[in-house]
């Protein structure tokens, strides 16, 4: 069993936020195999299992994302944990796999390594960079990235959008099949 936390924060407010690209990528990947999360309280999330595959949306908000990652991983003790999220440091459409590394400021990912007590975990980061030039100055002082993460994305983004989410998926159904090693080859 491979599990694969994505993401995001509750709430329709959220749902098509920058921030939200991990949650997107279960969605999509649960729409494509005809899948429905069932909300399972004791691990604090929303759940699907695809085969080797338990999904995972935690129902807290981002920076509590290790509640659920933790009581998953009690119940799932052997089991790898990969974690989906959104990078301001990568391109949109682009995405980037790496393993036992920092947070890169990303307080989500600061959660899950506080409650697993360890950065030892694949991480599967989709770029949400703009890339068009009217986009960049909304990531420059004095709003900065922060308050760009949380907001949506422009209609004439979600193509390369979309490529990020395709990308992270076909990373995500490959699991039971490639080691980590070949992945981040693969990815990087």
């Amino acid at each position: 069993m491979n599990i694969v936390i994505g993401l995001g924060n509750p709430g329709t407010v959220h749902a098509q936020q920058r921030h939200n690209v991990g949650w997107m990528v279960l969605d999509a990947l649960a729409a494509k195999e005809s899948l429905s999360f069932a909300d399972k309280k004791l691990f604090s999330a929303t759940i699907t299992q695809f085969g080797e595959l338990l999904l995972v949306k935690p129902d807290t908000f981002m920076n509590n994302s290790g509640i659920a990652a933790k009581a998953i991983g009690k119940q799932y003790a052997d089991a790898p944990v990969i974690v989906v999220y959104d990078d301001i440091d990568i391109n949109i459409g682009t995405i980037k796999c790496s393993f036992g590394r920092g947070t890169g400021g990303h307080n989500g990912v600061q959660s899950v390594i506080d409650h697993l007590g360890t950065k030892d975990f694949l991480r599967i980061r989709i770029g949400v960079r703009p890339v068009h030039e009217e986009l960049l100055p909304r990531i420059a002082p004095p709003d900065g990235f922060e308050k760009f993460l949380l907001s949506n994305f422009a209609p004439f983004e979600y193509e390369l959008r979309d490529q990020g989410i395709e990308k992270a998926m076909t990373v995500i159904e490959s699991l039971p099949f490639k080691t980590i090693e070949e992945i981040m080859n693969q990815y990087n």
